[in-house]
Formats: structure tokens, C-alpha cells, sequence
């Protein structure tokens, strides 16, 4: 599977590029924004690689990780969001409050980087532990990705989301999770496995108890080979390093 990256934001989060079928991609974790500089960085990513996005998927709803929609919706207003159920209060009004807090405890009081949080749009689509991802984006929304006469293959998309497969993994935040692709043997683990490490419970919706619980599961039922692409530092490596 060929994954395009980029990293974005402040806290230069891995902004994953998955290809589906012909030109239509689906975007992880959108982090460009005003504030860093680089709000025009996905859009120029698509670019080069001639990709046209179908959906944005968020690994979990920290600042970090969704500070990027609004500028990335201006150049695609219509893309649907998903997010876990747990976490869609990262999202939509009130959750520049949430933000907030978080950035109270990182101790980073800006509030120039707060501009590109506000007004974030609500989820469209509320992810649950074991969703497939072509039962979450609906075939319309596709079709609207796509301008001009061009028609996208509705069919090859739909068979490309059937093989990635939600798994909740709380600890990091209440709604974390996972993305996993058995027959690319691929994990889109956000901000739950690092390379050698995995992501501090002590934000909101934090819960270390509930990390470790997730780590087992990832590690007793995902196979060693798996190559693994977290939401920040090293990706591409195995499972197995972190066991």
C-alpha cells in the first residue's frame, strides 16, 4: 500500500494519505494549520499525487490532531468527518473550551493557535469498535468529492474501505482508535503505539488503565508483521519492535 504522508501542525502530527481506488483517498488526522505555517501543505500533497479526498478519518480528537480541518475545509467543504462516538465532543460547538483545557495542562496558553480551532464543524460519521469503513462513507459523499464530468469508481472505493476495520483502543483519549488493515497488514494507531513507546493518558479523556488494557489487545490479536503508522515520530515499522 502506498501511504503518502506529511507532517503538520505545531506538534508536526503524521498526516496520512490512504489510497482507495483510482484518484480517492481518505485523509488521517488533518494537522496544517494558520498558526504553524502550513495550512496549505495537505492540499499541496494531494497535488502532487493527483489524490482527491473522499473523507477525513480522526485517530482521536486532541488540538493537535484536528487543527487542520478548517483550513483543509476551505479547499474541500463538503469532505465528511468520522470520529469515535467518545471523542465527538473534540468537535463542533463547545470544543474550543475543550481545546482549551488541554492546552492549559501542556501549559501553552496560545491563543492565536485557538483561531484555528474554533468553529470546528461537527462529525458526520460516529465511529464504533468494529465499524468497516465502507458502512461509514456513504457513496454520495464520494461521488460529491469529485468535480467535472470525472465519475470515481464508487465500487473499487467502496471494496478498498471494506478492508479497514475500526478498533477502539481508550487510554490516550476515551475515543481513540485504531485503523487496521488485515490484508494490507497495515495499523493506523494514532497517538496508542509509537515506535517503541505509546501516548501519555494524562490529557483529557486520558486513562492509563484503560491504555494498557488497549495495548494488550493490540498485541495479542494483531500479528508482529503488521507495519505500523502512528500519529507522530517513526512509522513503518513492525509491531513486533514495540512487543
Amino acid at each position: 500500500m502506498d501511504i503518502h504522508s506529511a507532517q503538520t501542525g505545531p506538534l508536526e502530527v503524521n498526516t496520512f494519505i490512504l489510497p482507495l481506488a483510482g484518484r480517492a483517498v481518505l485523509l488521517v488526522d488533518p494537522a496544517g494549520c494558520e498558526y504553524s505555517g502550513d495550512e496549505k501543505s495537505i492540499a499541496r500533497v494531494l497535488d502532487e499525487h493527483d489524490c482527491v479526498p473522499v473523507g477525513i478519518l480522526l485517530t482521536h480528537g486532541h488540538f493537535d490532531h484536528v487543527c487542520g480541518i478548517k483550513a483543509l475545509r476551505s479547499s474541500f467543504p463538503n469532505l465528511p468527518i468520522a470520529i469515535h462516538v467518545a471523542d465527538q465532543k473534540f468537535l463542533g460547538p463547545g470544543s474550543q473550551d475543550v481545546h482549551r483545557q488541554s492546552l492549559e495542562l501542556m501549559s501553552w496558553e496560545e491563543e492565536d493557535f485557538l483561531k484555528d480551532l474554533s468553529d470546528l464543524p461537527d462529525a458526520a460519521c460516529l465511529l464504533k469498535d468494529g465499524d468497516s469503513l465502507d458502512t461509514i462513507f456513504k457513496t454520495e459523499d464520494i461521488i460529491s468529492a469529485f468535480t467535472g464530468d470525472e465519475v470515481p469508481d464508487v465500487e473499487g472505493v467502496a471494496n478498498a474501505l471494506s478492508h479497514w476495520r475500526v478498533i477502539h483502543t481508550p487510554g490516550h483519549t476515551a475515543g481513540s482508535v485504531c485503523y487496521y488493515n488485515e490484508s494490507e497488514k497495515v495499523l493506523i494507531s494514532g497517538d496508542t503505539v509509537f515506535f517503541q513507546s505509546y501516548g501519555r493518558t494524562d490529557l483529557p479523556g486520558g486513562n492509563e488503565e484503560q491504555m494498557q488494557k488497549s495495548l494488550s489487545e493490540i498485541f495479542e490479536t494483531i500479528p508482529g508483521d503488521v507495519l505500523v503508522y502512528p500519529g507522530h515520530g517513526a512509522y513503518g515499522f513492525e509491531l513486533s519492535v514495540n512487543s
